[in-house]
């Protein structure tokens, strides 16, 4: 077996309670895209940290970019018509990945729900989705279903591990490697990696610092034009 790094349409989930590494780990995965290949929009309903300081990332409003890079929307808690109607772009232009900070937060319940149609028809229009989320029972099911790869890092909530032992190996969710030796759980940080089209799984170790993730992602940026 050989771990490998999710692949052009495939989608990923990452779950974790507050603390665990999650959005840190999530972050890496961006630094380890070929990000000159297609635009990656960042929807950042919090204001995380690392995300927000890339320092070559561009913020957008609603907009949809054209070229390749990192780019940065901040929805509103109540702006869900607006996040919705703007899903529903990305779909009919295609070719532009997606990364949800906080997945749980996105409308799920509106007529037309452009998040599910994303999950499923992504794949076919060129767009990965990767969703973050501390509680995977709050989010939409599409979010494992369609996922191509799931990372699990400490979850606290029974609710939260029988959701994800539903789309995971029997016995994932508390697996173990010999290696660790006889311990009642995983290091900090060493997150349980499963991906579901090879049927193969593994325990992570620790992803950069977040300064080493920042700077490998803006050396693959452009730097922005200053208009004197």
């Amino acid at each position: 077996m050989s771990f490998r790094l999710p692949g052009n349409g495939e989608h990923v989930a990452i779950m974790g309670r507050t603390g665990s590494g999650k959005t840190q780990f999530g972050a890496w995965t961006i630094s380890a895209k070929n990000l000159k290949r297609k635009p990656t929009v960042i929807v950042d309903y919090k204001g995380d940290e690392i995300l927000n300081s890339i320092s070559r990332a561009v913020e957008i409003d609603y907009s949809i970019p054209n070229h390749p890079g990192v780019y940065i929307l901040h929805p509103r808690p109540d702006e869900n018509d607006e996040i919705n109607a703007w899903l529903g772009r990305v779909w009919a232009h295609e070719n532009v990945d997606l990364y949800f900070d906080e997945g749980y937060m996105l409308p799920d319940s509106s007529e037309h729900n452009w998040f599910g149609n994303l999950l499923v028809q992504g794949r076919s229009k060129g767009i990965s989705i990767t969703t973050l989320s501390q509680r995977p029972v709050s989010i939409n099911r599409r979010v494992f279903s369609e996922a191509s790869h799931v990372a699990v890092f400490h979850l606290n909530d029974k609710r939260d591990m029988k959701t994800v032992a539903e789309f995971t190996p029997p016995g994932f969710i508390e697996w173990i490697p010999p290696q660790f030796g006889n311990v009642p759980r995983l290091p900090p940080y060493h997150p349980r990696w499963y991906n579901i089209k090879d049927d193969e799984r593994f325990v992570l170790q620790p992803v950069p610092s977040g300064d080493e993730i920042i700077a490998a992602i803006d050396k693959q940026l452009e730097p922005k034009r200053r208009w004197i």
